[in-house]
This record gives structure tokens, C-alpha cells and sequence, in this order.
């Protein structure tokens, strides 16, 4: 007998093995978009890394849940484009870049001096995820 939580398809969703995994990742699915949604309202605070969170959660613990929020008419173009191309709109792209180079240069601007190397090692991390982010795809 075939077990209903796998597939032919590498696309479509593998629910987790453990229930308790599945109810963890519920559980944080509801926090994740709980947060995303703040992030639409709180300036500075990201929505897609908690909605792109969110439907991953959701993908392991309910299908039900990840289809709805694949079909929301906000964020469900955002993750059919991350699943099937990992692919980011350019805009998030610039907002991305612009956001991390401000954080940055307010960093080295306001540290003192015997903190700098907390300015470099972001500076450092923020030029490696700026390089992945470059080598995404167009959404």
C-alpha cells in the first residue's frame, strides 16, 4: 500500500512523518504568518521571509493550510514563484539590497570602536546573502 504522503511529483507537499513534528510545524505556521502579517503593519520588519517560512511549516504539517495560503490573492504568487522557481521579484530584490545597506552603514556610522567587528561580520553576512539574493531568479 502506497503512502498517501509521498508522490511521483518533487513539487507537491511531504507532509512530516511524526505527528508531533506535524503539530510543531502547524504551530509555527500560524506564528510565522501571525508575524508577516505584523510585518505588512510594522515599518523595517520583513513579510516575505515569514510568509515563505510559514507555507514551508505549512507544506510539512497541513495540506490544507498550505493550500490556502497558496491561494491567497496576497501572498500565494509569492510562493508558487519561490517552490517552483525559487524565483524573488526584482523590487524585493532592490528592497532587500537597500534595507541591508542602510542597516550596514548605520551600523559602522554608530558603533563604537571596540564593537566595529559587529559591524563587519554583518556587513560580511549581508554581502553574502546580497550576492545569493542577485543570483535568484526574476520573479
Amino acid at each position: 500500500m502506497s503512502n498517501p504522503n509521498t508522490s511521483q511529483d518533487p513539487k507537491s507537499t511531504q507532509l512530516h512523518n511524526n505527528a508531533v513534528m506535524r503539530w510543531v510545524f502547524l504551530v509555527l505556521g500560524f506564528v510565522f504568518v501571525g508575524l508577516g502579517i505584523l510585518g505588512v503593519i510594522v515599518p523595517g520588519m520583513p513579510t516575505t521571509v515569514f510568509i515563505l517560512l510559514a507555507g514551508y511549516c505549512w507544506a510539512k504539517s497541513s495540506r490544507r493550510f498550505h493550500g490556502w495560503l497558496m491561494r491567497h490573492r496576497i501572498f500565494g504568487k509569492m510562493l508558487k514563484d519561490w517552490e517552483e522557481r525559487r524565483a524573488m521579484p526584482r523590487f524585493a530584490k532592490y528592497l532587500a539590497w537597500s534595507m541591508m545597506s542602510m542597516s550596514c552603514a548605520f551600523l559602522w556610522w554608530r558603533l563604537p570602536t571596540d564593537k566595529i567587528w559587529v559591524a563587519g561580520l554583518v556587513s560580511a553576512l549581508c554581502l553574502a546573502s546580497g550576492i545569493w539574493i542577485a543570483r535568484l531568479p526574476d520573479a
